[in-house]
Parts: structure tokens; sequence; C-alpha cells
């Protein structure tokens, strides 16, 4: 058998690849960057390689090639929706699972959540309320998983959009599409309503703490949702004897977390831990999201 060999591209197809990669994202989505002859004039190339480096630009999903009379190469904008589910392919290919997951979806939505609270604007409450009063309507669906799975990555994308930060945003994306792959019996919330209907409703109070742009609160509610899924991850493991590997020194301690978010480094934050460690005389807003 022949042996194989693992070609890279020629520097001719890197110079025309690149150049047609800055051009599509020069251009806004759907634009037409030029036909073949023209960029095969304008890159200095030949027609094989421009359509060598059309395919890898296009594997990047910057690029739609459109064959026949009036075609040509148009800009495209990759959506968050595909770059998330590949990269979470990566990520279920390395054997990423459900502890990695729930560690990283804490520091990611408390963020979100803080800087969705310190960013809220009068288009973003009305969002907000909208998506409070779907919920509702949620509550007695018979589909309960499904409409719940709906409504987290829904709420995902608000405070994304409100918070501005794509970024974090993405990678929630990737953690929600990672979480997808999980099977049934690693997953938390499946055949268990009463952990969803836990989960929703303080999922909500947090939504009402953006909405009504409070920071602190927003914080403490995030932090309160995300210990729940630490919790129940415990809970289920335990039952399977698989062990846990967790990178706190303790799920109760809060200064890891406090590092995780960000380095702002805002008193508030500070003060909410200390807050949140004391086991008596928490603060009024801590009282109502709940212990």
């Amino acid at each position: 058998m022949p042996k194989t060999e693992n070609r890279r591209p020629t520097p001719a197809i890197r110079h025309a690849t690149a150049a047609l990669r800055q051009d599509a994202l020069n251009s806004s989505d759907g634009a037409l960057i030029g036909s073949e002859d023209e960029l095969v004039a304008r890159y200095s190339v030949s027609r094989p390689t421009l359509r060598q480096a059309a395919a890898l630009v296009a594997q990047e999903q910057l690029l739609i090639i459109r064959r026949g009379v009036g075609g040509g190469y148009l800009a495209r904008r990759p959506s968050s929706r595909a770059t998330a589910h590949m990269a979470a392919i990566f990520l279920q290919s390395r054997g990423a699972g459900l502890e990695e997951i729930i560690r990283s979806v804490e520091p990611i939505r408390v963020e979100l959540a803080c800087e969705a609270a310190q960013a809220i604007t009068p288009e973003g409450q009305c969002e907000i309320q909208a998506f409070l009063d779907d919920e509702r309507g949620r509550e007695d669906d018979e589909s309960y998983y499904r409409s719940f799975l709906k409504g987290e990555r829904q709420f995902g994308e608000i405070m994304g959009r409100i918070s501005g930060n794509r970024v974090l945003s993405l990678f929630l994306d990737i953690l929600y599409d990672l979480a997808a792959t999980l099977t049934p019996d690693r997953d938390i919330y499946i055949g268990r309503p009463d952990r969803v209907a836990e989960y929703r409703a303080r999922r909500n109070r947090l939504a009402e703490a953006i909405g009504c742009g409070d920071e602190e609160l927003a914080y403490i509610s995030a932090r309160r949702c995300a210990e729940l899924g630490t919790r129940w991850m415990m809970e289920d493991l335990a039952k399977t004897g698989i062990p846990v590997k967790l990178t706190r020194k303790s799920k109760q301690s809060p200064e890891p977390i406090a590092a995780a978010v960000g380095a702002r480094g805002f008193k508030v934050r500070a003060k909410l831990d200390e807050t949140l460690k004391a086991p008596t005389g928490r603060s009024a807003r801590a009282k109502l999201v709940g212990s």
C-alpha cells in the first residue's frame, strides 16, 4: 500500500488563502468578493491555486462559492451555533465530561450575569420580562425536560446580548452543546422534574435580578444556581462510586470562584463572599435567593 503524504499548502496557496480570507472579513455578509477570473487576476495566482485556497476559506465558514452564470465568491459570517458545535465535538473527542462542564459553566455564567446586570437597558428589561412571561407558560409543560433545555439556552443568549460579551457567550454555547452529548445516565436533570423545577425557579430569580440591574443579587443568584448543579452531580456520582476530581479546596469556599469570574476586583464581591460564608446574619438579598 503506498504511503500517504500529509501535504501542506504551498506558499502560493497560503498567500491566496490569506488574501481571500481578509477580503471576506472586510466584506459584509453575502457581499460579492469577486468572480473567479477577477480573483485570479487580483491575487496573481492560477485557477487551481485559487480554488484550493477558496476551499480552505469555505471550511472556515467565511466564504460561499456560487458556480454558474452570475456566480462568484461571496463573503459569509460563521454562526456562533456552528462554531460552538465544532468546539463541543473537539472537547468530546478529548473526553471532556460532566465534571468539567459544571466547573466551567459556573464562572462564565456568574460573570455574564454580573455584566448583564451592569449593562441592562430598557430594551434588555423588556427582553428579560418576555423571557419570564414565556417561562411561566412552560410551568405545566409535559415535555418539561425539552422546554427546560430550550429556556436554559435562550437565557444564556439573552445574557450574552445584554452584557455585550461575545467571547463568554460563545464559551457558554460551547458548553451547552457539549452537555447535549452526555448520555442520559450522566445528565443530572433527565427523569428529575423536581430538580428542573428547583433550578428553573432559581434561574428565573437570577433573570429578575438582571432585569432590575442589581449586580449584587445577580452575583448571588448565579452562584446559587451553580451550587445546585455541583451538589446534584456529587449526589449522583456518590451513588455510582465514580470518583470526582474538583479543583476547588472545598465546594463551600467562594474564593476560587471569585478569582475565576475575573479580576475586576470590585469590593462588593468580596463583601458578598464574606456574607455567603457566614452561617448567620445573611443580607436581605441573600435571603431573597434562598439557601
